[in-house]
């Protein structure tokens, strides 16, 4: 019987994929057979099927044991407790003297004078492969890669690369997504690999592989530092100070190959000679891939401007930084839209390709690579030493913010000094933006010198601006008016003083300061200053003190907070300041207050009266109970996962508090009465995508809790969805496009082609100063204004008077923007817009933000916000 069609492809399939490995990876070379291939030790070889993290660690820990080329070991480890590893790749020589080379390297990295690499130092370069769980190709290279380094035989190229260089393989970044994604593709597959675009087992459910376990993406973290994995490999690039650092990413299945030269825009604190050195790599990535048939581009995507990204943040340290992106199969096989079919072989092949050739540029150009380094480092301290000299970080009124904001600055390599005593300083000028004034500054005054070997960084990160070049402006606008797409890959600002909404000023002449170096990371102040017969007392004025309170409240201690501001025993406790009597507590009270305020670093005021110099009483009826907060987190579809990680991460780590995550579509079906609050997060789809899992049944029982006392938490499109006609829990509009185009000459071409009906300009990552009413609970601990980022087209009308309050608005116009791009039009429809409002329903609440104010978790002066509404709601 002749069989059918189906039958016969299946057969060819099969046929086809048993051949597979037939497939040259590196076509010429012979491999030592000692030497274990990845087959013989997991059951499949290179490219056949995608590892798994438990796979890649067997691997690279059996090719360490049986390879005297390779060194393995542990540099931290995941939320979920995987292992992350390092493949130390070499010579037997140069391993052998391993201390050895990182001191020469350090000795570049920390120039006191001009100098010379130490004779026969190797170059040392970084890959690193898998930050983004869910591009698979480049763990797989790393393995292959590895293989190659240590089993080709008699090859010339290997041993120059092993002579010349130390190979840092970092082989996978991210094993917690990297895991979530090969999970969801072994249970989606099928008998065969399946190339449709749309087949279950490429396309991933929610919250997809791409980030850590809470979900953030750690190709932004790299400055933030609020991942384990993150911090790990800062920790690691300060130990061997790389001259190379790639990143292997994967970007669209129809695209081909990217490696540097970058796009614009290009950070300008960045030195020119490291561009240079990104055009030499890239010929030479060129020169290979031409040779081997294989498609690539350069510029037209992938900038060098956010100094977050793994090849950013590198650079502002002296090294070459370079991204490398393959088109992604997201399986076995990909039919493309052009009819063509790429393999996961292949993609494994193009990463490892790149890999052997900046190998080799590197092995190639050695000494000057070394002389580059330690050129560019020394630069930045020259570059210190003209201009602005410094930046200065007062205690201000949250002095463990900025021990926090220092810290991270630590942690990145950067040198901090402190103030022995006060001083003034002639010329100064706040980052937030003023004239040079001469100001005094108080002793504990913390000083970053820009004449350091970090100084570009430093420079970038604290910086109120760090501008994009004019022409790639210009170019902006331009696309901008005829609608062809922007070409800013990511936030357009990141100035940590404004993150942070510290006190910060830059320096223009050195200042006349004693000053120590700070060494080791800094420890919080906090405490108890004495027993109390009647209550303990601590102000709502900074982070720690919601730490603080989450502490409380997961003790099971009873709070209550002042709704006005009263001093007593001379100290001064503005609104939402913390009242813990003895009477309502347990006799050891004072002992977990002391723990709780050591860890959170706040000071605790113990009285023994109530009697208050001014301000209300503390039995006054603007005392209110805090009751502990129950929160439910909506979790999965339509929610942002990064949103719903932050805010969850936020919570659950950084202030220590607890929450239950609920999948979104049941909670349109949960007891609702067993939470105070919940959180609705920044969400994607159609006025924030929430309709179509909570259906009109979900959405009613939503508005009857709140209306009962719940507290409900919208971020960012989350508010436009309570606003919708469907839902109607709060009263506004998100606005669209205003038209300021005149017709009084008669309308121009451009008037006559603009869209009738559109949103609003994106506002793309920008800094903007946003008014406060400190009289309102969800502003407590604040002063007049602080700063907001926003990456998003969102403009919601002001709540009216009758309607409900706007404790947060966008400041006018002239002094809306602070540090980053906003297009005039967009400045002049946002001006005097909500950022933060509040409308009662019955006895409940609903809070909105226009913004996610977790959003990547580090817009630190946007916390409070965040917490009032989640520890002040209930009680209110």
């Amino acid at each position: 019987m002749t069989k059918s069609f189906p039958a016969l492809l299946c057969l060819l399939l099969t046929f086809l994929w048993s051949h597979a490995q037939d497939f040259e990876f590196f076509p010429g070379v012979t491999y030592d057979e000692s030497v274990p291939t990845l087959e013989s030790v997991v059951g499949h070889s290179w490219g056949e099927e995608i590892s798994s993290h438990a796979q890649m660690v067997s691997y690279i820990q059996t090719l360490a044991d049986h390879s005297r080329k390779v060194r393995l070991r542990e540099y931290g480890r995941t939320w979920e407790g995987r292992p992350l590893h390092l493949l130390v790749v070499g010579s037997e020589r140069n391993l052998a003297r391993l201390d050895e080379i990182r001191a020469g390297t350090r000795r570049l990295a920390y120039p006191s004078t001009p100098a010379e690499p130490p004779d026969g130092l190797p170059a040392t370069v970084w890959l690193a492969y898998g930050v983004h769980g869910n591009e698979i190709s480049s763990p797989d290279a790393a393995l292959l890669t590895a293989y190659h380094l240590a089993a080709a035989k008699n090859d010339e190229l290997v041993d120059a690369i092993l002579n010349d260089c130390i190979v840092l393989i970092d082989p996978l970044q991210n094993p917690d997504g990297r895991d979530r994604f090969v999970h969801h593709f072994r249970q989606s597959r099928g008998r065969w690999p399946d190339a449709d675009p749309h087949a279950a087992e490429r396309n991933e459910v929610w919250p997809r592989g791409r980030s850590n376990h809470y979900l953030f993406d750690l190709n932004r973290d790299w400055f933030a530092l609020t991942q384990p994995e993150t911090r790990s490999r800062v920790a690691v690039y300060l130990e061997w100070f790389p001259q190379v650092v790639v990143d292997l990413h994967e970007m669209g299945g129809d695209s081909t190959y990217y490696f540097p030269p970058p796009a614009d825009p290009v950070n300008p604190f960045l030195a020119d000679s490291q561009l240079d050195w990104l055009e030499r790599f890239g010929r030479n990535n060129a020169s290979w891939f031409d040779r081997l048939r294989i498609d690539y581009f350069t510029r037209e995507v992938f900038d060098s401007f956010y100094p977050g990204y793994g090849e950013g943040w590198p650079m502002f340290h002296g090294s070459i930084g370079m991204t490398y992106e393959q088109a992604s199969v997201r399986g076995l096989v990909l039919e493309r839209r052009d009819g063509t079919t790429i393999h996961f072989r292949e993609s494994v092949r193009n990463q490892f390709v790149a890999s052997i050739s900046t190998l080799e540029s590197a092995s190639r150009n050695r000494e000057g690579l070394l002389r580059h380094f330690g050129e560019v480092r020394r630069g930045a301290v020259e570059e210190g030493s003209n201009g602005i000299r410094d930046f200065l970080l007062p205690p201000g009124r949250d002095p463990n913010r900025v021990v926090k904001l220092v810290n991270l600055l630590l942690d990145q390599g950067v040198e901090v000094r402190r103030s022995e005593r006060e001083f003034v300083h002639p010329r100064v000028r706040s980052v937030a933006g003023g004239d040079v004034e001469e100001r005094s500054f108080p002793a504990g005054t913390f000083l970053v010198p820009l004449a350091q070997p970090a100084g570009r960084l430093a420079r970038t990160l604290l910086s109120r601006e760090t501008p994009m070049g004019e022409d790639f402006v210009t170019e902006e606008k331009r696309r901008r008016a005829k609608r062809l797409g922007s070409g800013i890959f990511d936030v357009t600002a990141w100035s940590l003083p404004l993150l942070f909404d510290v006190e910060a000023y830059s320096g223009e002449v050195p200042a006349p300061a004693e000053t120590v170096p700070v060494e080791g990371r800094l420890e919080k102040a906090g405490g108890l200053s004495g027993p109390a017969s009647l209550a303990y007392l601590v102000r709502w004025d900074s982070n720690a003190a919601g730490r603080f309170l989450g502490d409380l409240h997961h003790r099971g201690l009873r709070v209550h907070s002042s709704g006005r501001a009263f001093s007593i025993g001379g100290v001064r406790f503005p609104p939402g300041s913390l009242i813990v009597r003895t009477r309502d507590n347990p006799d050891d009270l004072a002992a977990q207050l002391t723990e709780a305020a050591v860890e959170a670093g706040v000071s605790v005021y113990p009285t023994d009266s109530g009697w208050v110099e001014d301000g209300v009483n503390l039995g006054s009826n603007h005392v209110r109970f805090l009751p502990k907060p129950t929160i439910a987190l909506a979790y999965g579809e339509p929610t942002r996962s990064t949103s719903a990680g932050a805010v969850r991460y936020l919570l659950e780590q950084t202030y220590g508090y607890p929450l239950t995550a609920v999948n979104t579509a049941d909670l349109g079906r949960a007891d609702l009465s067993r939470y105070n609050v919940i959180i609705l997060p920044d969400a994607t789809g159609a006025m924030g995508g929430y309709s179509a899992l909570l259906g009109p049944t979900g959405i009613d029982r939503l508005k009857s809790w709140v209306r009962e006392g719940g507290t409900l938490v919208a971020l960012g499109a989350a508010g436009e969805w309570l606003a919708g006609d469907k839902v109607e829990l709060l009263s506004t509009a998100t606005e669209r496009r205003k038209d300021e185009s005149s017709e009084e000459a008669g309308p121009s071409y451009d008037a006559l082609v603009e869209p009738d009906d559109e949103a609003p300009p994106l506002i793309p990552g920008t800094i903007v100063r946003v008014k406060l009413d400190p009289e309102h609970w969800l502003a407590f601990g604040y002063g007049e204004e602080t700063f907001g980022l926003i990456g998003s087209r969102r403009v919601f009308t002001p709540l009216k008077l009758d309607q409900g309050r706007n404790p947060g608005v966008y400041a006018p116009a002239d002094r809306l923007p602070v540090s980053g791009l906003m297009w005039d039009d967009a400045r002049d429809q946002l001006a005097d817009k909500a950022f933060l409002m509040h409308q009662r329903h019955g006895r409940g609440h609903v809070v909105a933000f226009a913004e996610d104010p977790s959003f990547r978790a580090y817009v630190e002066g946007l916390h409070l916000l965040l917490l009032n509404a989640v520890f002040f709601g209930p009680a209110n």
